[in-house]
């Protein structure tokens, strides 16, 4: 009796197992990956976190007039293609953040965050496409900053909203292996696009 319980219970870990690694498997696709797919994603995972511990913090709100087409993290990709694209280190520093201290935004700071981020933008330097593993593996300690336990940003620009093939699944697999947990994903912005031509 007890072997027949052990096989049962044995069988639903098991099963249990299968089912996570399979909708892991369906976060991020081999085939293609998709900057409006993996953002509803991410906001949809965000609110089931909030909606299932009523004891976590409200997220803080985003500050409407900083536009998040603009935002760039310490290091910068743009990736055009399976084979072409740039990057900026913007700052292996990690940055101070002052929770609750700042005001609103104005509308002259919004203009300066952009301007600041069109500035960084006219640094780019192109790769290939393949490269972006290896500058991520170059400046690992920066990024993971355990030291100071404040990892930086990693973000990723595409040219298109689709990116076909297994490059972004092996680079966000690259990145999760190596505990780089803290990145985002949206399209190029307009100044990018004129830039990365």
């Amino acid at each position: 009796m007890k072997f027949i319980i052990n096989i049962v219970i044995l069988t639903f870990v098991f099963s249990c197992t299968k089912t996570q690694n399979e909708e892991k498997k369906e976060f991020i696709s081999r085939e293609y990956f998709s900057v409006s797919e993996f953002s509803k994603k991410i906001d949809s995972l965000k609110s089931n976190a909030v909606k299932a511990d009523s004891l976590m913090p409200m997220m803080p709100k985003e500050e409407k007039k900083l536009n998040k087409n603009y935002f760039q993290g310490s290091i910068h990709f743009l990736i055009l293609d399976e084979d072409n694209s740039y990057y900026i280190i913007n700052s292996l520093e990690p940055q101070i953040s002052m929770c609750g201290v700042s005001s609103e935004l104005s509308k002259q700071d919004s203009l300066a965050y952009i301007s600041n981020s069109n500035q960084i933008t006219d640094r780019i330097q192109p790769i290939k496409t393949s490269e972006i593993t290896k500058i991520l593996k170059k400046h690992r300690s920066a990024i993971l900053n355990s030291y100071n336990n404040s990892p930086l940003t990693i973000s990723f620009a595409l040219k298109k909203d689709t990116l076909k093939g297994p490059t972004v699944y092996n680079i966000i697999s690259f990145m999760e292996k190596d505990k780089m947990q803290l990145y985002t994903f949206r399209r190029m912005n307009e100044y990018e696009l004129i830039k990365a031509k």
